[in-house]
């Protein structure tokens, strides 16, 4: 049956086709750019595998045929984003990502690697810009940090989307410290909730930034640390395997209310026992 499926793209793709339904094979044939001679042969493995059934000029999925060509497209998928970029992926510290995360990165189909240019060496990604600077919605996490950050924040809190941000527990401080300022004006916006993750607690990526159509992705290096090249994608799939991995960390994170409470990310002791 593997060997079925993956020795030849003739069959694999002509399955994928009928994912949705019954196909007419005349069609199929223009958009495989095969002869009708060369696709037959396939098409009657694929009948005595009991994969698909052939009535007259029609092909349609068995219900073995779905069961197979659902994971089959996963698969094909998660081969393509792995593959786009063979380099990028092979620099990546990849356990960043949650394991059932790292399952679904076929999700990411569309993507491209952006790395800025020269020019903006020292700059905020001008990705992650571009996409937020008329968003209708945002929602962010950073776990390392740039000092063009604080007004960047800012400026998206603004605008009076809803807002949700979680930063690692040493980019909040670097707020406490040097940026209280802009952190206490961020909190005062009544559309952002801000959440904070306890270093080492979590392995996470180095941002995610997700407005309503397109992902932008940072995994840290396989050294432990944020560079300058991330993942973008404006495919539906990867906008919601976005959002869902942002909410994964969202559970885990503490809420931040107030600056004024410098404690307010640490755990809550338990009572003494009494005696």
């Amino acid at each position: 049956m593997i060997n079925l499926l993956l020795f030849s793209d003739k069959r694999r793709d002509f399955l994928l086709m009928l994912k949705d339904g019954p196909r007419n094979i005349d069609e199929m044939l223009d958009e495989l750019k095969v002869h009708r001679n060369s696709i037959l042969p396939q098409i009657k493995k694929l009948k005595e595998k009991e994969l698909i059934v052939r009535e007259g000029d029609e092909c349609r999925l068995t219900i073995l045929g779905n069961i197979i060509v659902r994971k089959l497209q996963s698969l094909v998928d998660a081969a393509y984003v792995l593959d786009f970029d063979k380099s990028f992926w092979a620099s990546r510290k990849l356990d960043t990502l949650p394991s059932c995360f790292l399952g679904r990165v076929g999700e990411l189909k569309g993507c491209c690697m952006v790395e800025p240019e020269p020019a903006h060496e020292f700059d905020l990604i001008p990705e992650i810009v571009s996409v937020f600077r008329g968003p209708s919605r945002a929602m962010m996490l950073f776990s390392y940090f740039h000092p063009q950050l604080p007004s960047f924040f800012l400026n998206v809190a603004k605008k009076g989307i809803e807002f949700p941000l979680i930063l690692s527990r040493g980019v909040f401080e670097r707020f406490l410290q040097d940026f209280r300022k802009e952190g206490e004006e961020i909190l005062k916006q009544e559309n952002v909730n801000v959440f904070v993750l306890e270093d080492n607690a979590l392995e996470n990526p180095s941002l995610i930034a997700i407005s309503e159509s397109t992902l932008v992705l940072g995994l840290l290096n396989k050294w432990e640390r944020a560079d300058r090249q991330c993942l973008v994608s404006c495919e539906p799939c990867a906008v919601k395997w976005g959002e869902e991995l942002f909410s994964y960390y969202k559970e885990r994170a503490l809420k931040v209310t107030s600056l004024e409470e410098p404690d307010v990310c640490d755990p809550i002791p338990p009572e003494p026992v009494q005696k």
